[in-house]
């Protein structure tokens, strides 16, 4: 599994053995940042599609519909109706704390389905006794098994808050990001899909729809698409052990064990955090784990710049775990709590020069036809936070990882399924972070490499950070935070997948 060459940057492939998927040359990576141009390019593709749509979904807000006003549901039946195999294997997990936004095949969703008359395939991949497990990988294959094949693989779920347009300039949003794939990476999405479809832990309440016969098992791919450009990438996986046992094989690839489980996204990270020479660019919905928080401190040692976007307002389970762990701070017993060490190690990050801890956002203008009150005054400015959802990281200009996987043990350690995309190349890695750091901070980033981009964002930031205290607005659309406490002085906060 080893690559022909060597990956760019010093940062290893997952080592061999670690990972069904090796490194593949001869690919094509496209970017899409924020929901309504990756959501109005997925449904071009969907209608595009010749052959075949497969889909793999974690959380849906059921009356999602695409930025032309289309709904999920509608536009799945009519590429069905025109001939294509469609099939989407969704998540399920009855005792999940949350699941409004789950499609949990229950008789009242196939009640619904039925009612449409959808006839295209469905299969839930259920999460058993695990209350706490997620099935959170979100990826779409468009035309498996040609040439012409292409996946995509992010973070994004399926719900109308994600449908923001670059620059965020309405109420609460979410900021997020989604690969598009073309060229041989595709066999391993489709191995990715057929593995997970074949082996679907089915739930008797929520069988194959519309029947087994049609949902049936898929042949495992074995052909690797021709070249469609010149990028290296590897697919990356997060999978809890015992959930797909047996030996399988990636078209073109050494055959895998998979009941061992996989955790290659937090080897990429590993590996990539500790091969770093300049500069550590992160955008997550979570502040971090504790041994990769340990990372980049070791990396600011050496002199790296960091820059981590984050939600101002976090989660709820972040904010309670970080309350959690400032109350048992006050004794001396952080270590009791399972993320005491993160937020110990998160607040050491504060004190090193090189960290800046970002939150997005944006001051929106007074209403200048809004009514004066008794004294003369107009109404305030309102601060308008920016929800960061992205799963991404960029390290030195030349190799990045984005996917569904959030810095978090859950997400890391073999716990939930996760998928992730990695590339290496200055060429792919460093308009990306231009593009983020041009949006974040409203300027001109062209030209710029990986040192001046973090140090852009990061005065900005902090720039944005000083207006704020000074009572005025968020300056462009960041802000910089204190890393100590993270999380604990806030009220309330969306508790997002």
């Amino acid at each position: 599994m080893r690559p022909t060459t060597p990956p760019l940057g010093g940062f290893s492939p997952a080592p061999e053995g670690t990972s069904p998927y090796p490194v593949r040359s001869g690919n094509r990576v496209d970017f899409w940042i924020d929901g309504v141009p990756f959501y109005e390019r997925l449904a071009a593709a969907f209608r595009a599609a010749q052959t075949r749509i497969w889909a793999i979904v974690s959380f849906i807000e059921p009356a999602f519909c695409f930025p032309d006003g289309t709904s999920w549901w509608d536009l799945l039946d009519e590429c069905q109706a025109r001939g294509v195999d469609v099939r989407v294997l969704f998540w399920r997990n009855p005792g999940f704390f949350k699941t409004e936004h789950v499609f949990l095949g229950s008789p009242e969703d196939r009640a619904f389905l039925a009612a449409r008359g959808s006839t295209w395939a469905a299969r839930w991949d259920s999460s058993k006794d695990d209350r706490a497990h997620c099935h959170h990988q979100k990826a779409y294959v468009i035309d498996g098994g040609e040439d012409s094949a292409i996946a995509f693989v992010g973070g994004m779920v399926l719900s109308h808050a994600t449908l923001a347009h670059p620059g965020h300039r309405r109420g609460f949003e979410k900021h997020d990001a989604f690969s598009e794939l073309a060229g041989p990476i595709v066999a391993d999405a489709e191995h990715n899909f057929v593995q997970r479809w074949n082996l679907a832990a089915t739930d008797a309440e929520a069988p194959p729809w519309p029947d087994p016969a049609r949902a049936g098992p898929l042949a495992m791919p074995e052909r690797v698409p021709t070249p469609r450009g010149e990028v290296r990438a590897q697919l990356a996986r997060t999978i809890k052990p015992g959930l797909y046992a047996g030996a399988t094989q990636a078209a073109g690839a050494p055959p895998f064990v998979s009941g061992a489980g996989e955790a290659t996204i937090l080897g990429h990270y590993r590996a990539a955090f500790a091969a770093a020479k300049r500069t550590i660019y992160i955008e997550n919905q979570h502040p971090g784990e504790a041994s990769l928080l340990a990372l980049l401190d070791g990396a600011l040692a050496r002199g790296v710049q960091v820059v981590m976007v984050v939600p101002g307002v976090p989660m709820h389970a972040i904010m309670v775990a970080s309350r959690e762990v400032t109350v048992l701070a006050r004794t001396g017993a952080t270590q009791r709590h399972r993320y005491g060490e993160t937020f110990r190690r998160l607040a050491a990050l504060g004190q090193r020069e090189g960290f800046t801890l970002v939150a997005l956002g944006r001051t929106d203008a007074a209403d200048p036809t809004a009514k004066t009150d008794t004294a003369g005054a107009r109404p305030e400015l309102r601060r308008r936070e920016i929800y960061t959802h992205a799963k991404l990281c960029i390290v030195d200009g030349e190799w990045l990882t984005l996917g569904s996987a959030n810095l978090v043990d859950l997400s890391l350690t073999a716990d939930h399924s996760e998928l992730n995309v990695a590339v290496w190349g200055q060429e792919s890695c460093l308009p990306l972070l231009r593009r983020l750091v041009a949006e974040h901070t409203e300027s001109d980033t062209r030209g710029l490499d990986d040192l001046a981009l973090l140090r852009r964002i990061a005065t900005s930031a902090r720039e944005s950070r000083a207006s704020l205290r000074r009572g005025g607005p968020i300056l462009a659309g960041c802000h910089a935070i204190d890393p100590a406490g993270y999380g604990s002085n806030g009220e309330t906060g969306p508790r997002a997948p």
